[in-house]
């Protein structure tokens, strides 16, 4: 039986994702808050992916299960599960990382709290496919700077992100169709045109880092999609800071000039993540969640 009244929505797309996925179902069911419904589409997965899924949600009403006859990809895979959505706060996981416990909570009381906030995300530990601690993604948390940082950088970590629906229209247009990677930037600068966004200054998701990523295998074909977007933008009426100008234009340079196998090597530098030693999700988790 469907819980009746969600007051929240938490969407999850999902391909393939048998290694990481019960951790990832596990981190929602066991949030400190339960007043959501969790809807999960596989997109035509061909390993347990549907298997796990199906096992989950017969021991928890709160999952609503979807499987996609066939693969349309994370975009429309995305479009499908909000298509569904009955909460009046969305947010989205990924099938291979992990919340911490109180991360839907943190961020209710936080929408609550600022009306005028569109979406919030938060702040990330970053492991690798083994669940070891390789640093951290920051985030700024003032509507202000995340504006500045969406032209040169993604302002919001997509997996952390919730969203207030109450601000937004009943036509808001979501995923564009057919974007493999960055689908996420077009979502956020449409964001921006009915309200602000912020991060918590929290840890809320332990976001994992895969080499063999959609994003990962061709960052400049993932960059050029990112361009793209911004550009959209800017015929919307998005007015981007000089210092944001300067360093696209500054990325543009650079990585029309390097291989692609430096280019994250770089960026994550430039993003300031560091490697800890000696850290697992577990004891982290511990200490912090």
């Amino acid at each position: 039986m469907k819980i009746k009244n969600p007051l929240v929505t938490i969407y999850m797309p999902v391909f393939n994702a048998t290694p990481y996925l019960s951790q990832a179902i596990e981190s929602i069911l066991n949030q400190s808050f339960s007043n959501f419904e969790f809807i999960i589409v596989d997109d035509a997965s061909t390993d347990d992916s549907w298997k796990i899924i199906k096992s989950y949600a017969k021991k928890d009403s709160r999952i609503v299960t979807i499987k996609n006859q066939i693969n349309l990809g994370v975009s429309l895979t995305s479009n499908v599960a909000i298509s569904k959505a009955r909460g009046k706060f969305l947010a989205r996981m990924d099938a291979d990382d992990i919340s911490f416990t109180n991360r839907i909570e943190k961020q209710i009381k936080f929408l609550n709290k600022h009306s005028k906030v569109v979406a919030v995300g938060g702040q990330c530990v970053v492991i690798d496919e083994n669940n070891n601690i390789i640093g951290n993604k920051n985030f700024p948390s003032q509507n202000k700077k995340l504006k500045d940082m969406i032209f040169w950088a993604v302002p919001i970590q997509q997996p952390s992100m919730m969203i207030n629906l109450k601000k937004l229209p009943k036509n808001f247009i979501w995923y564009t169709p057919n974007q493999s990677s960055a689908e996420e930037i077009n979502l956020m600068f449409r964001f921006m045109l009915y309200g602000q966004i912020a991060n918590l200054e929290d840890n809320l998701l332990f976001y994992r880092h895969l080499d063999n990523s959609l994003s990962h295998k061709n960052p400049k074909a993932t960059f050029k999609l990112t361009l793209k977007s911004r550009f959209n933008a800017l015929k919307l009426g998005f007015k981007p800071s000089i210092k944001a100008i300067i360093l696209n234009l500054m990325q543009m340079t650079v990585i029309a000039l390097i291989p692609n196998n430096l280019i994250y090597d770089i960026w994550y530098r430039i993003r300031g993540i560091k490697k800890p030693n000696g850290l697992t999700v577990g004891t982290f988790a511990k200490a912090q969640v």
